[in-house]
């Protein structure tokens, strides 16, 4: 029986990913993100990982 990745294995699996390909992929407010979601949306297909929500942002924090 396979198990669904959860959401910190799907972070740290996709950063691993990243660091793996031979292109650099630069992020950051002075960074256009057109590349960076091109590539989460690959990674969640690959994984077969589910569509965000559409309220999704709403359970977000960011760390200070």
């Amino acid at each position: 029986m396979k198990d669904n990745l959860t959401a910190s294995e799907a972070i740290y699996g996709f950063c691993g990913w990243l660091t793996g390909q031979k292109e650099t992929t630069k992020m950051g407010a002075s960074n256009d993100c057109g590349n960076i979601a091109e590539k989460v949306d690959k990674f969640c297909k690959e994984n077969k990982l589910k569509e965000p929500r559409k309220t999704w942002d709403k359970n977000l924090k960011h760390p200070s």
